[in-house]
């Protein structure tokens, strides 16, 4: 059992699994400042999720990529796409699929990917769905230290739920949360939140947000939107 294990590590080191599918397209979204538009770095948008790749004859398919693969491989692809467009945007974000942290392969693949790139670790975040936080419990959170303890800097996801509790050390662990202000209300989630963790530091990142809702985002703790739409 030790050494098929070992033998799997080397071969996450070495790169990615094969993909059955296609690898998406990837596109860069910026991330700006409501206030002044500065850059607060960039997203990748895939053009499809990992989730998406599953169906009943890749439940068996040994050349579907684990969650951990797959998540290597679009920081991999991310970091050469900013190479050759020139993007200089910092940090660049990433959404992990929800099953990479219950993977104990993700923090090994995303350092082995790292290092075949020219970008350092903390030159990109890892956004993790609040339902795969919420998923583990207690576990969670060290999950996530042994993908920032390799350097990467760690988000949440919160635009479907926000159920993970903000205690102290989730405070100190997620850099920023993405959210959808415009359903926070439908989603139960007390505007309370929002104000303590941007209080504590936590950048409050808005989709789905016009310029023209800036002063209204900013008074909920909200500073900072994803390709904000134009004011029509």
């Amino acid at each position: 059992m030790a050494e098929t294990r070992a033998a799997h590590l080397r071969l996450v080191a070495r790169g990615p699994a094969p993909v059955a599918a296609r690898s998406p397209r990837l596109r860069f979204k910026p991330i700006l400042r409501l206030q002044d538009g500065a850059s607060f770095g960039m997203h990748v948008e895939t053009e499809f999720n990992f989730e998406d790749t599953f169906s009943s004859r890749h439940l068996s398919d040994a050349a579907h990529p684990s969650a951990a693969a797959w998540l290597g491989d679009i920081i991999e692809r991310a970091a050469r796409l900013a190479h050759d467009t020139d993007n200089r945007s910092r940090p660049i974000s990433i959404t992990a699929p929800l099953a990479a942290l219950a993977d104990l392969d993700t923090p090994l693949a995303t350092e082995a990917a790292i290092r075949r790139t020219k970008l350092l670790p903390q030159e990109i975040r890892i956004d993790f769905d609040d339902a795969s936080v919420c998923a583990l419990e207690d576990l969670a959170l060290d999950r996530l230290d042994a993908v920032r303890k390799r350097g990467f800097r760690v988000g949440l996801d919160a635009r479907r739920s926000w159920r993970t509790a903000m205690g102290a050390r989730a405070r100190m662990t997620f850099e920023t949360v993405r959210l959808d202000p415009n359903v926070c209300q439908a989603l139960d989630i007390p505007l309370s939140r929002l104000e303590v963790a941007s209080a504590d530091g936590v950048a409050l990142i808005a989709e789905n947000a016009h310029w023209r809702d800036a002063e209204r985002l900013a008074a909920l703790g909200v500073h900072f939107a994803m390709a904000p739409r134009a004011d029509s």
